[in-house]
This record gives C-alpha cells, structure tokens and sequence, in this order.
C-alpha cells in the first residue's frame, strides 16, 4: 500500500490515524514538533512507520519535512494534516504569544503543508485531507482564539477547493466535535470525559478517506454521542 503523511503524529487524533493507516497496510511518515512522541510511535509500529521533527508553521522547516518524507517513502498518495494547537478562555485575557501560536500553528501550518502537497502531487493527483473542527462551522464561547484559527483554515481550504477543480487531487475537509485527548489539558471551560475517543473519529476518517470508483467524501462531520 501507498505512503502517507500524517502532521501532528505524536499524540491524541494524529496518533490514532496513524496506528490505523499501518494496521490497513500504509507506510507513514510522521511529522510534529514533538520527537520524543514521534519516536514513542516508531519503537510501537516499527518500520511501518518514520519520525519527521518540525515546526509546521516555518516555511524552511515543513519543505524539509516534507523532503525528508519523500526520501524516505517516495511520493504521497495521501497528506492528512492533523497538528494544532488551543488556547481557550475569554477575549481580553489572550496575551501576544498565544495569539500568534494559535495562529501560527493552526492557520500558517494548514498554508505551507497545502503548498507543499500541492507542489509534489497536485498533478499527479492523491488526497490532501485537512483536520478542522466544529469550531470551524459555529462560534463558540471561550474558543474565540481557537475558532479564528480554525474559520480561517476554512476560508483557505474552500478557496483552494475552487482552484483545485478538474485537477486529480481532491480536497476533504474533517469536522470532527471535541475529542478527548490531552489537547484539552490547559482548559476549564469544559468537560471532555464524554468526547469521543481519537480510535473511534480516526476510524470513521479512514472509511471515509477510501473513496470508491465513482464517487468520494468531501467533507465529513462527527459528531459525538451525547
């Protein structure tokens, strides 16, 4: 089966889509900033799988990445790009660091890793499936920083998706609600005991991501049992 790259591998929804592409058969090369993680990944699936350290949201550092991945795998028939960051709470409190990382790690990454997918497959043709959330469809309250970043890779994937038309490479957008991970650690807005488990939204993605002969997903929403 085919090589794909997965950003944000280390941990929660990027992990869990990881272990399921190598338990269908793929090679993944794994991207994040976060090495010791990445290397927690290669020790568990071993040669199925590479570690790729980067900072997503720095032009020189995502083409090296992905660079390295091509080296070591070849072209992609498939990016998943799943890293990002959050910072929650009420509009006033957000200081100038963490502002720009939200940006920077949601919106800035979500550019240059769709530059760089564009660039080696966008003729040939594969999958650039990007991670968004719920935030992107609805506004809510303490998540204001967060919804900004994620409205924005909205309003860039859409555009792209017009560029792309006719073009072999297709554009699925991922919409899942909250997933119980440790992306919620730095937050006391919410309880996110009863969010979904990264295993069960990495599965749904996945049947989704497997298009048929005539037809294919172009944006998928979970939601969570309440």
């Amino acid at each position: 089966m085919g090589h794909i790259i997965v950003t944000g591998a280390g941990s929660g929804l990027g992990r869990a889509l990881t272990i399921g592409l190598v338990e269908r058969g793929h090679r993944v090369a794994m991207m994040g900033r976060r090495y010791h993680k990445l290397q927690q990944q290669e020790q568990l699936l071993g040669n199925a799988v590479v570690g790729i350290a980067a900072d997503l949201a720095n032009h020189e550092q995502v083409e090296i990445a992905f660079a390295a991945a091509v080296e070591w795998g070849g072209l992609p028939e498939m990016v998943i790009h799943c890293a990002g960051v959050g910072e929650f709470g009420p509009v006033g409190i957000y200081t100038a660091q963490q502002i720009r990382m939200v940006v920077e790690s949601n919106l800035i990454s979500t550019i240059l890793v769709a530059q760089q997918t564009v660039r080696l497959i966008g003729q040939q043709g594969g999958v650039l499936a990007n991670v968004l959330s719920s935030a992107a469809q609805t506004s809510k309250a303490n998540e204001s920083l967060y919804c900004a970043s994620k409205w924005g890779m909205r309003g860039f994937l859409e555009s792209l998706r017009a560029e792309l038309k006719g073009t072999p490479l297709r554009l699925v957008n991922l919409y899942p609600s909250g997933i119980r991970s440790e992306f919620w650690d730095n937050s006391d807005h919410v309880d996110s005991s009863g969010f979904m488990t990264p295993a069960d939204a990495a599965a749904y993605m996945l049947d989704a991501l497997a298009a048929k002969s005539s037809c294919h997903v172009t944006d998928l929403v979970i939601g969570r049992n309440e």
